[in-house]
């Protein structure tokens, strides 16, 4: 499935080592860069709005929105938290997907 939103982070995540390290540790322990200050998550957010709202309602409901409520009072930080949960499931994903085909092409080798 190609959006923008997916073709954009694919773009940006092209480096499986930190791909890694942000699907173990999270965006609060790795900062990745082009997502560490507001401005640059809000900026993200705002271009890829809906797709972004649309997958984190698809994947976690709409109670998702009420929960970082209550945990980032700001419009700032609950944006934030929103673009670092769809880089965790983006990164996650995609680092799942490599080792699994690195280990089945190692299996056929």
């Amino acid at each position: 499935m190609s959006s923008r939103l997916f073709d954009a982070l694919d773009h940006r995540f092209t480096d499986m080592d930190e791909v890694k390290d942000i699907a173990e540790q999270g965006c609060a322990n790795c900062a990745p860069g082009g997502f560490i200050y507001y401005w640059e998550t809000k900026e993200f957010f705002w271009e890829h709005e809906q797709e972004i709202e649309d997958y984190l309602t698809d994947i976690y409901g709409k109670s998702l929105y009420v929960d970082v409520a209550k945990e980032h009072p700001s419009i700032n930080q609950m944006i934030n938290k929103f673009v670092w949960i769809l880089i965790e499931d983006y990164c996650t994903c995609k680092y799942g997907k490599f080792t699994e085909t690195k280990g089945y092409s190692m299996l056929t080798a």
